[in-house]
């Protein structure tokens, strides 16, 4: 009894001086050479800790993303992209809807509301019977015709498109007032010389035609459309015009072309009428062979080849 008395506070004195030896021990990490290199240059560049450890997490993340990327590549090789397909072409019915449509918008030549259509064929046989007639009318179209269909259409959008007819009417009487003024203003008293037909120009087919459309379109339609039909009016009533004073008097704008009047009654009301039969005949020839010309090309490219 006495001696494991005596051997049991030597086994612990041996246990307490095995923790003492052990808290005393240092570990040291393993460092490599290129370590010790990177951590001298830093020491000598008077870098602090924190910054060391920024630059080496810097240059862990580049090495990372460089390592992403050869992956990528190597995976974009290995399964080269699929090549689009092939747009497909068009059929010989979406040829011809896509000249229909142009031929439609084609307000200058090919549909031009004038010499095509037969609208505003009143102002134009009996007002444009000179350069200057021609000039006023075509700034009154101009005011007129975009102006009464982008309120008109912005009003009929209100209605859910309903009375058409009314609006149309009622916007190209409001717009009047203004116009008048602003056209007296640019022209002085040689408004007068339009009579009556500035004023009819409300009720105008050329104007407010578009009250047959059960389409509604939007303002910035309305607006597109209202300088196209103008560019188209204001083309034929200037050549109209100017034909008209040139065979009338020998002069456009008042400047003299001719020295003699081919025909002094063109600028009458019944002159104005086969006049503008004429050209309308030779226009609706030109543009309708263009139009057949075009079919026809249109026929031989998408027609299948005969076996």
């Amino acid at each position: 009894m006495a001696e494991n008395e005596n051997r049991k506070p030597r086994k612990k004195r041996g246990k307490a001086s095995t923790l003492k030896e052990h808290a005393g021990t240092v570990i040291i990490p393993q460092i490599s050479p290129e370590m010790l290199e990177e951590a001298r240059r830093a020491a000598a560049a008077g870098k602090t800790q924190e910054q060391i450890e920024q630059e080496a997490r810097e240059a862990a993340r580049r090495e990372e993303e460089a390592r992403r990327a050869a992956k990528a590549r190597a995976a974009a090789s290995a399964h080269p992209a699929a090549k689009p397909a092939p747009k497909r072409g068009k059929t010989r019915a979406e040829a011809q809807a896509e000249l229909a449509r142009s031929v439609h918008d084609d307000h200058l030549w090919l549909n031009n509301p004038v010499m095509v259509r037969g609208l505003g064929l009143a102002p134009v046989v009996v007002a444009a019977t000179s350069g200057q007639t021609a000039l006023m009318l075509c700034a009154a179209m101009a005011l007129l015709l975009t102006g009464t269909r982008m309120l008109a259409v912005a009003v009929c959008h209100l209605t859910h498109n309903r009375y058409r007819g009314a609006i149309y009417t009622y916007a190209a009487a409001i717009l009047y007032i203004p116009v008048y003024l602003i056209l007296y203003n640019i022209f002085g008293a040689d408004l007068a010389q339009l009579g009556i037909y500035l004023p009819l120009l409300v009720v105008e087919p050329a104007i407010i035609k578009r009250m047959e459309s059960d389409e509604l379109e939007t303002v910035g339609d309305a607006f597109r459309r209202g300088i196209n039909n103008t560019l188209g009016l204001c083309l034929s009533v200037f050549l109209v015009g100017c034909l008209r004073e040139v065979l009338a008097k020998g002069t456009v704008f008042d400047h003299t072309v001719l020295n003699v009047a081919p025909l002094p009654l063109a600028d009458q009301p019944a002159a104005g009428f086969i006049l503008v039969g004429l050209i309308a005949a030779v226009w609706t020839a030109i543009g309708n062979a263009y139009v057949r010309y075009k079919l026809e090309e249109v026929r031989h490219l998408y027609d299948e080849p005969k076996r």
